[in-house]
């Protein structure tokens, strides 16, 4: 890649990347730290319920550090929403589903009622990526101001799978859009299939699941209580070979939904974009969840790739790869070895949503 484009304007690229990453560990640090233990006596009564003034004490940031309070204005770290639960529990989902018990075993996996406590935060949405400010990414962070059930798959102390405001939120508009005969690859705790079922547009959904345990903790104790359950069929194989071997134009629409986090994404996402690909399947007709923040991740590797061509890395570290990432970065290296960029616009072209998917399509690991 030819890049001529002003070193300082391509500065404000890589910065808004560190800073996107930054405000990730951040997040997760607070997260994982303090925000499950947070005293809701203190909470109301010392921090006058003022979640960013809480925020900083408990990472022991200084109030007055105006470099900090400038980066938390300009990545929404002082916005923590307070969500209204009965948006989520007036769901057809959390309506119709639930469990008699606190909990149901299989193998190693647990079915389980857990709950957010008063003021716990999480992310319920997507990210924001702002394309025209360097593609910064805002994290959608809220909380509740008393306890919030929801129902979980746990293997090992690990979240595999729950229906929290996240799952709804990412999840509508994609289930607003599906419509005639539907593929879930993944099934999960089935909201997806259930919410979809419930359009009259929709006549069928088969879902893939490789595990045999989620199928027989949906099956026991979630499904019979579907309202359409002739509509859905449960089809135990692995994803990737059913794409490989089927005829996958009877499906209007195809969901996927296989991966915990944009990180566990990347490599289920680059192969079965080259699968429907290579099966000339109609990519506008397959939606993958968090999409958005998985290609946010691929962005943030292609201006890796950037920022080592403006360094003027030595190009024989892309003959070899340690990792998928590496392997990427290979990728886009050699892919894009006769671009020229010259314009802010053209790298702003480059890094949107709809060129990142078009580069990634022949990739192969």
């Amino acid at each position: 890649m030819n890049i001529i484009l002003n070193k300082k304007e391509i500065q404000k690229y890589l910065t808004t990347k560190k800073e996107n990453i930054l405000i990730d560990n951040i997040l997760n640090d607070f997260f994982i730290n303090f925000s499950p233990f947070i005293n809701e006596n203190e909470f109301l009564k010392t921090f006058k319920s003022d979640y960013y003034s809480y925020f900083l004490d408990k990472l022991e940031i200084d109030f007055a550090d105006h470099d900090f309070y400038n980066l938390a204005k300009k990545y929404s770290l002082d916005k923590f929403v307070l969500l209204d639960e009965n948006k989520y529990l007036s769901n057809e989902y959390y309506k119709r589903i639930h469990l008699n018990k606190n909990e149901f075993k299989e193998g190693d996996l647990s079915l389980n009622i857990n709950s957010f406590n008063p003021y716990e935060c999480f992310l319920f949405k997507d990210i924001d990526v702002l394309n025209n400010n360097y593609y910064r990414e805002i994290n959608n962070v809220g909380y509740f101001n008393k306890p919030f059930k929801y129902i979980e798959i746990v293997k090992k102390d690990e979240v595999w799978m729950s229906i929290t405001p996240h799952e709804i939120e990412t999840m509508e508009e994609d289930i607003n859009k599906v419509k005639g005969n539907i593929l879930v690859l993944g099934l999960g705790l089935g909201y997806f299939p259930f919410m979809s079922s419930l359009k009259k547009d929709i006549p069928h959904i088969d879902i893939i699941e490789l595990s045999k345990e989620v199928i027989t903790l949906f099956t026991k104790y979630l499904f019979n209580q579907f309202t359409y359950k002739e509509k859905i069929r449960i089809i135990h194989e692995n994803a990737l070979s059913f794409l490989k071997n089927n005829d996958l134009n009877k499906y209007d629409y195809i969901y996927i939904d296989l991966y915990h986090t944009s990180f566990d994404a990347l490599p289920l996402y680059l192969k079965i974009k080259n699968i429907l690909t290579y099966k000339k399947y109609d990519l506008n007709n397959a939606l993958f969840w968090i999409e958005k923040s998985i290609l946010a991740y691929i962005r943030r590797i292609l201006l890796t790739l950037i920022e080592e061509i403006i360094n003027k890395v030595d190009p024989k570290i892309y003959l070899k790869a340690k990792n998928l990432d590496d392997k990427l970065i290979n990728y886009f290296y050699f892919s894009l070895k006769n671009k020229t960029i010259s314009t802010k616009e053209e790298l702003d072209n480059l890094l949107k949503d709809e060129e990142l998917i078009k580069l990634i399509l022949n990739f192969k690991d």
